[in-house]
């Protein structure tokens, strides 16, 4: 009898995925590209901080329906459609932005522009879950992670020489979008069964595990308002070069993220997962509140450490409020479970950016990362509480901790696959091998 086999091992694990792959970063790149054309262009037409708050909340809300109904669409349609039709519709969506600066246009086209990446990125993970082999979906879900987040790194700098308000950056954006059907078209993989994980009732989840669900919605609170108005943040310190200070803002921001998520969350699998998030967002609150404070008064390197700083606490701890309630939800309800954190996620980015330009609207700019370090000061009290209130869960009864995105819910399937494949341990592969030398 013969050991069982997968389609592909070693570097094919990786060409199976890799067109997919490929498509998302340049998506990220894209959305990265326009967290800088956006408000830069906003702010050049003279809008306020909360009409800024406004049309960024809108885009929150289409990403979070778009999460919601994308999945059927899916089904309805099967994978390549519905990554070409919601790429289109956000090509369209950023080049139509530059026609009107009227408030209530921008807020529909930022809401279109919304479901069509939400929709593009469920289509796109859940192909990758399919196509990803049996012994290496772990793998291969740090390695999109990772590139998902190169991609938005790198926008940022592509429209770094185009001039704010112009038409130059809409233009850039909306070609990535419309280059990331390339690899999608190229690909000669057969199209994979739609996604299948179904939103968990947050207030179930907060019946066992409150303090994943109160770090879910601080994270996207605060991400989601930094993610996307760190642009009107530097105005008071970029001089002429706004965009190409941008770029390197949110490169130090999101740098600091993938340089701390692993390390962190390895910790996390042995002492409290709660005081590693109360840990991540003391560190990301002090950082913030230095940046709020003194950073018209600092020098640039400075700012980029201290960025890179409040990204690697701020952008990390999801993944182990994830874990931490992956360790006390019901047995089998790990994905239910981490599906309905991620709503409760994009409930918080919705919220983020109206309550940070509220703030602005008082104290200027910096009142976004004064916001942001109030936001995590308040997270690191509420653990400390939960900490000292309830026990924690023992090392043996953890399960290791796995990387986890905010994206949509069919990463989250590939995270569950990768939990269960895991299960096939050495002892059980020795066991097989008994069996195959016996028969």
């Amino acid at each position: 009898m013969k050991a069982p086999t997968t389609l592909a091992t070693g570097t094919d694990s990786y060409r199976n995925v890799a067109a997919i792959v490929l498509a998302l970063a340049v998506m990220q790149t894209a959305v990265g590209a326009l967290s800088v054309v956006g408000p830069l262009t906003l702010l050049s037409q003279g809008a306020a901080p909360l009409k800024i708050g406004a049309i960024v909340s809108s885009y929150a809300l289409g990403f979070l329906l778009g999460a919601r109904l994308a999945p059927g669409e899916i089904m309805q349609i099967g994978h390549i459609r519905a990554i070409a039709g919601f790429a289109a519709a956000a090509s369209l969506g950023a080049a139509a932005l530059y026609i009107s600066g009227a408030m209530a246009w921008w807020m529909l086209v930022q809401f279109i522009i919304g479901v069509s990446v939400a929709g593009f990125l469920a289509s796109g993970e859940s192909w990758i879950a399919d196509a990803a082999p049996s012994q290496s979906r772990g793998a291969i879900l740090g390695f999109y992670l990772v590139t998902s987040k190169l991609g938005f790194m790198a926008g940022p700098f592509l429209v770094a020489g185009a001039p704010a308000g112009t038409a130059t950056g809409f233009l850039i954006v909306a070609a990535l979008l419309t280059a990331s059907l390339i690899p999608v078209c190229a690909t000669r993989r057969a199209e994979p069964a739609p996604p299948t994980a179904k939103p968990f009732s947050p207030f179930k989840i907060w019946n066992f595990a409150p303090s994943a669900i109160i770090a879910a919605l601080i994270s996207g609170i605060v991400s989601g308002a930094v993610l996307q108005l760190y642009a009107v943040f530097i105005q008071d310190f970029a001089g002429d070069s706004v965009t190409r200070t941008a770029a390197l803002f949110n490169a130090a921001m999101i740098g600091g993220s993938v340089i701390a998520t692993w390390p962190a969350g390895l910790l996390s699998d042995r002492i409290d997962r709660r005081m590693v998030i109360a840990g991540l967002a003391l560190t990301s609150g002090a950082a913030a509140l230095v940046l709020a404070l003194f950073g018209t008064l600092l020098p640039p390197l400075a700012i980029f450490a201290i960025a890179g700083l409040w990204g690697a606490g701020a952008l990390s701890y999801y993944g182990i409020a994830v874990a931490h309630a992956a360790d006390r939800a019901p047995e089998g309800q790990a994905t239910s479970m981490m599906s309905g954190i991620l709503m409760v996620w994009g409930l918080g980015s919705m919220i983020g950016p109206l309550a940070a330009t509220s703030v602005m609207s008082f104290v200027g700019p910096s009142g976004l990362f004064l916001f942001a370090a109030i936001a995590l000061f308040s997270l690191t009290g509420f653990m400390l509480i939960r900490r000292t209130g309830t026990a924690p869960v023992r090392s043996e009864d953890k399960a290791d901790f796995e990387p986890t995105a905010t994206t949509s819910l069919a990463v989250v399937e590939l995270t569950e696959r990768a939990e269960d494949d895991a299960a096939w341990t050495e002892s059980d592969e020795a066991r097989f091998e008994d069996a195959a030398v016996r028969d």
